[in-house]
């Protein structure tokens, strides 16, 4: 070989160049080729689950669980999220963690306590979805003046109250929880809503009538007026639609826009990806086959870890949930 002349094989120059752009040509077909099946049958292992057990005992570690009767996943009783408790920073915070929620707490004092009742509804990332939970903080403690309200227990077992609650779409339900808990949830997967979309109705049942009326002082407080609430014996009925409480700093037309562009079209990636199927057992395993990052962000269910974790890590403590994330995903 001499500058200006090339041969292979002993071949003449331009023989030489053709074969050398034909083998171009064949590596790049073949590299296409391989592509092409490796996106239509990509690797990884077999389905994950077989059963609705059997998907709910491994995701169990992010304290939700799925129900087949009504294809949504709730919070579990003792869901790690239950070690955090709430303050108003968790709402400042949610903006910033795709979640567009409309907020509505309910301040007041009862038995020595001060007492949070606060109403949820939104688009949380892949899901659209409702919370009504109960907190409490004894008098005395330290308060966090900086995130505009005190650091809120869960409540213990032995207070558990009784909860109920329909979320709308357009007037169209979407689901109904009920049962004795501290956070009564609901999140329907792959749904997208704008907050205004939505109206829950609520039910609350106190466990005495002081209790009961220090709500209703505060609801009333709040800007609800009588056609927006329903009281019966120990039990209140509340019509959650457009917010009366201010709403978090961190929500503006703007921001809100681009997140919910971003939470839409994951959305529509999700029902592309698990249209063909009908379960959530097959919908999952699709899922996990085609597109695992897509996977992990659906069962990154409701509040995030980030949205608890995030004010440990600037108050400078150390995390301490029930469980350990890294072994838990492992167990897949």
């Amino acid at each position: 070989m001499s500058f200006g002349r090339f041969e292979l094989f002993g071949l003449g120059p331009v023989w030489s160049w053709a074969l050398i752009g034909i083998s171009v040509i064949a590596v790049t077909v073949l590299g296409l080729v391989l592509r092409r099946k490796r996106k239509k049958h990509p690797p990884g292992p077999v389905p994950l689950f077989s059963t609705i057990p059997e998907l709910n005992k491994a995701i169990e570690f992010t304290g939700f669980a799925y129900d087949s009767s009504q294809d949504i996943f709730y919070s579990l009783l003792n869901a790690w999220q239950r070690d955090f408790g709430y303050c108003r920073f968790y709402d400042e915070a949610a903006a910033a963690l795709s979640m567009i929620i409309d907020c509505e707490p309910i301040y007041f004092d009862y038995g020595g306590r001060r007492w949070l009742i606060e109403f949820w509804k939104g688009q949380y990332g892949m899901t659209t979805g409702g919370e009504v939970g109960v907190y409490y903080s004894e008098d005395g403690e330290d308060s966090l003046p900086d995130w505009n309200g005190r650091h809120y227990k869960c409540l213990p077992d032995s207070e558990l109250i009784d909860m109920y609650h329909t979320l709308y779409k357009n007037g169209r339900p979407l689901y109904t929880r009920q049962g004795r808990h501290w956070w009564l949830t609901g999140f329907v997967l792959g749904e997208f809503s704008e907050p205004e979309e939505l109206v829950m109705v609520a039910r609350i049942t106190f466990h005495s009538i002081g209790m009961r009326d220090a709500f209703l002082q505060a609801l009333q407080k709040a800007g609800y007026r009588p056609h927006q609430y329903r009281v019966k014996g120990l039990s209140v009925a509340v019509q959650f639609d457009k917010p009366h409480t201010p709403q978090p700093l961190t929500r503006n037309k703007v921001t809100d826009a681009m997140t919910q562009k971003r939470n839409r079209e994951l959305c529509e990636l999700y029902r592309k990806i698990t249209g063909p199927y009908n379960t959530m057992v097959e919908k999952m395993n699709a899922l996990r086959r085609e597109d695992e990052k897509l996977f992990n962000q659906a069962i990154n269910l409701g509040k995030q870890r980030e949205l608890f974790f995030s004010l440990n890590k600037i108050k400078g403590e150390k995390v301490n949930a029930n469980v350990d994330r890294k072994k838990a995903w492992q167990a897949f």
